[in-house]
């Protein structure tokens, strides 16, 4: 039978989960609104979380445990892999028979428990534990040797706390990802990592002042730089790089949006140092309404990404602007409890509520079959940067058919032969028409630097234009100058000032799955879809060269 509200309360203080002051103000409320002792807890979020954990699991009559590491069998460490248990944060304690015993922070994961019981093949106890409690046990089920020893860590402005619960959830990494964070949301401008006397210590800076955030004994040191290193993508290991002096800008994305920083590893004479740079300028996450739609586009895309699942391919000629405008496509489509997965070319935009893979590794890993991914990972949103064989289209659309939001990217491809491809899969029309949202292709163009473009008398030649675009353009060379790029200081020598994409774009309306389940031939097919409700490029094209904000060359694809 559980305790009386006042005798939980009183054993919460004992613990240390509700501090004397916090008491007093408990029942201080619940005396003012005549309301139970708990619920004024609960109404004055005035409980750690771990005691909020223990409430939950009183009423639900499901065991709180304060577990000694220690105690819990080594081998169960074989019935669960280390992804599976630090991910969700659950920890086998204990084994009788077919019974498991699972410790867990929040006893509503039903999914995850179920995803136990089928690896298993055991029944499961449910018992609801400390974060801290279950990271310990992790630490000692799957003991990593470059792990930094919570009991090392010593707090600043970060607690000692909240650094051993990072620990718990991702060792060394997962440190320099919220030190990095609790930096950005504090207004402070960079941080600086490097040895006082036995220590390493991780200052923050905010104008003229520097704060402590951090320290550990100076044996850590070289495992925190090896992971600001990982998430910067600097190579070298073990406190050595390969250059004395490296840089490079990375990002961060966590439920604020996206924080971009430019780290740098210096070979000082006591040894290596992180200095760290906040770049307020680059803060917040790319929306999708800056990735290059026109307005029409952006609203019909906003409304095709509020559904639970479909295929959406962004086609382009090379690699560059995809990878932005498929985590812009992903905020969109992001809903607070959807398990999201990312296939990258390399990590952009790291976001610790995805789970995030390397192309190449997660080819090795799942033998470049994506149905088998989607099996073990059970993603809600699959976002995959570079599809190399079209081929593999095939595959992710029946993902998507089966409930998955996937979003993809191929190369090498115009919007014709993206069309061609879609069209010609070794697919039932109805399934494509039905779950293909969204086709578009993108291209980067260059914009010129108004500073010193220089005009050209010289009109271009129509000779490999299309027919159909003649008049428009014509009507353009009559009334627009046609620049070409220069040089100088402010664009530092290049011409240009930076670049943008144009974006060709078929949602999936009703009028073009009609088209898509005709029996018309391929040929028909492809021109009344362009009839139907193809948004182009041309009309952002048409704009930029009026403005004489791009040359000639740099847009002509689009009158071929």
């Amino acid at each position: 039978m559980p305790p009386p509200p006042g005798e939980l309360l009183e054993k919460f203080q004992k613990l240390g989960y509700i501090a004397a002051d916090d008491m007093r103000e408990i029942r201080n409320l619940a005396a003012a609104r005549g309301i139970p002792l708990l619920e004024a807890a609960m109404l004055g979020n005035l409980l750690q979380a771990d005691a909020r954990g223990w409430i939950l699991a009183e009423t639900l009559g499901i065991p709180f445990l304060e577990i000694d590491p220690a105690s819990v069998p080594a081998a169960l460490a074989d019935l669960l892999p280390e992804s599976m248990a630090r991910e969700n944060l659950i920890a086998p304690v204990s084994r009788e028979g077919d019974r498991l015993t699972v410790a867990s922070s929040d006893p509503f994961r039903h999914k995850v428990f179920s995803a136990v019981e089928e690896r298993t093949g055991l029944s499961l106890r449910i018992v609801v534990s400390p974060v801290r409690t279950i990271g310990r046990i992790l630490d000692r089920l799957y003991p990593s040797p470059e792990g930094v020893p919570p009991m090392d860590l010593a707090g600043g402005g970060i607690t000692r706390e909240e650094a051993e619960e990072w620990i718990s959830l991702g060792g060394g990494r997962r440190v320099a990802v919220e030190v990095l964070l609790h930096a950005a949301g504090r207004g402070l401008s960079g941080l600086r990592m490097y040895p006082v006397g036995q220590d390493a210590v991780i200052e923050g800076r905010g104008g003229e002042t520097a704060v402590l955030l951090l320290s550990c004994p100076l044996r850590c040191r070289e495992i925190l730089i090896d992971a600001f290193r990982g998430l910067a993508g600097v190579p070298g290991k073990g406190g050595a790089a390969a250059d004395p002096v490296a840089a490079a800008v990375f990002h961060l994305e966590s439920a604020s949006g996206v924080t971009a920083f430019r780290a740098s590893f210096v070979q000082a004479l006591s040894g290596p140092e992180v200095i760290v740079k906040v770049l307020t300028d680059q803060r917040s996450g790319i929306p999708l309404q800056s990735v290059g739609m026109n307005q029409a586009q952006f609203e019909i895309s906003q409304k095709v990404l509020r559904k639970e699942s479909g295929l959406y391919l962004i086609s382009s000629p090379g690699p560059e602007g995809v990878a932005t405008t498929l985590f812009a496509m992903l905020r969109e489509a992001y809903r607070p409890g959807r398990r999201v997965v990312t296939v990258e070319e390399q990590h952009r935009f790291r976001n610790e509520g995805y789970i995030q893979l390397e192309r190449r590794r997660a080819e090795e890993q799942f033998a470049r079959n994506w149905s088998r991914l989607a099996e073990s990972l059970d993603p809600d949103i699959l976002m995959i940067e570079h599809v190399p064989d079209p081929a593999d289209l095939l595959d992710l659309l029946h993902l998507a058919q089966a409930g998955k939001l996937v979003l993809c990217g191929i190369r090498r491809f115009n919007f014709d032969r993206t069309l061609r491809t879609l069209l010609t899969l070794e697919v039932d029309p109805f399934i494509l028409a039905n779950v293909m949202r969204l086709a578009m292709h993108q291209r980067l163009v260059k914009l010129l630097c108004i500073e010193c473009r220089r005009p050209v008398p010289a009109k271009p030649s129509l000779r490999s234009v299309a027919e159909r675009y003649r008049p428009d353009l014509e009507r353009i060379m009559d009334d627009a100058a046609f620049f070409l790029p220069s040089g100088c200081p402010k664009c530092q020598g290049t011409g240009y000032s930076g670049k943008m994409a144009l974006i060709e774009f078929l949602p999936f309306t009703p009028g073009v799955q009609n088209a898509v389940v005709s029996d018309a031939g391929l040929e028909e097919k492809l021109a009344h879809l362009l009839e139907e409700d193809y948004y182009p490029a041309l009309q952002t094209v048409h704009d930029l060269l009026r403005r004489g904000m791009v040359t000639y060359d740099e847009v002509q694809p689009f009158f071929r």
